[in-house]
């Protein structure tokens, strides 16, 4: 019985998508399509019948407004937090080995990007193992789907994805691809480090020097494009981006900042703060939380490298996780290098 009932839930489901007057649209005859094609015309001297061809193929896909959701409201208990859980699902053997296999078989490349933009191969290793476990899991979805879908009948975000699809069609015609043949996530993010079209258009770069700018198919372009990002987001040369720091009992709820960073060192250490270096880098720093439930939080104070990771993802999770995998393959390559 509960798998019948299932079965009846899921054909329900997909019949009233599958008849919904926004799976069944056909997006030229939109007015608000046909004024986006009017300004992509005048504002950037695209052509009528191209886009037509490009947004008359496109299709609406029921899952990625699923996926994207609508705002949630905040809950009145707050949702269980768990640091090591979220960072179980990518700090795995496999996951480590693969970036020390890719570290040795794109040495050359990772060592240029750092010395041209001061990021270390390890933290590139680790937004690239984040995002596509080193171009496994790059995305299935036909691009210009998933951004015509959110950016005309997404349950929200609907003018930051409409932006992303002019930016989707201006990168297609300056790369000289076709639009409905790019692949990518549900949001729209393409290639090894999961560049939306706007970051694509503004920081992926040519690094293997063959005149374009492939982050599907170029690992190199796509190690380069990551240095050149988080350059342009404040990444410091040498400087650490996470400190764990030691908090005063009780100061956690006027202290922790998560993504913001509010505080200068100095004060911090006024207020008892503890930092685990002496050594500390410049500037303003936030103060993030790490929970485990059952068990005391652990606390870090996180710099501009680490604000500058945060611009990929903004979750303190994230940035966390992947400066954790950096240091699990660093140390895992150092372990492989000191045995041969």
């Amino acid at each position: 019985m509960v798998v019948k009932s299932l079965r009846f839930a899921a054909l329900t489901l997909l019949a009233g998508a599958l008849c919904s007057p926004a799976a069944n649209a056909e997006y030229l005859a939109r007015p608000e399509v046909r004024e986006f094609i009017e300004a992509m015309q005048a504002e950037h001297g695209m052509d009528v019948a191209e886009l037509e061809r490009v947004l008359g193929e496109a299709r609406y896909q029921p899952v990625v407004s699923r996926l994207i959701g609508p705002e949630r409201p905040k809950p009145v208990t707050p949702p269980v937090r768990s640091y090591p859980k979220y960072r179980a699902k990518f700090l795995t053997k496999s996951r480590i080995a693969a970036g020390t296999q890719f570290w040795d078989l794109h040495e050359a490349d990772l060592r240029r990007a750092q010395a041209e933009f001061g990021v270390p191969p390890e933290v590139v290793l680790g937004i690239l193992g984040v995002e596509t476990a080193f171009g496994q899991n790059t995305g299935s979805f036909r691009v210009v789907d998933s951004l015509a879908t959110i950016a005309f009948d997404g349950p929200r975000r609907q003018e930051y994805f409409r932006d992303e699809l002019k930016e989707l069609l201006l990168l297609s015609r300056e790369l000289s691809i076709d639009p409905l043949k790019i692949k990518g996530s549900y949001a729209g993010a393409m290639g090894l480090p999961q560049f939306m079209p706007s970051s694509y258009r503004k920081y992926a770069v040519d690094f293997d020097q063959d005149g374009s700018i492939d982050l599907v198919g170029s690992s190199s372009d796509a190690i380069g494009s990551i240095g050149s990002y988080l350059k342009a987001f404040g990444w410091v040369d040498g400087e650490a981006a996470l400190v764990p720091v030691r908090l005063p009992a009780g100061s956690e709820a006027e202290l922790v900042s998560g993504l913001e960073r509010t505080h200068e060192v100095a004060a911090l250490q006024e207020k008892g703060v503890r930092f685990s270096i002496k050594k500390l880098p410049e500037g303003a720093c936030s103060v993030v939380e790490l929970p485990t439930p059952g068990k005391p939080s652990k606390y870090v104070a996180g710099f501009s490298n680490f604000d500058a990771i945060t611009r990929y993802n903004r979750s303190t999770f994230y940035a966390t996780a992947v400066l954790d995998l950096a240091t699990a393959i660093h140390d895992a390559r150092t372990q492989i290098t000191a045995s041969r």
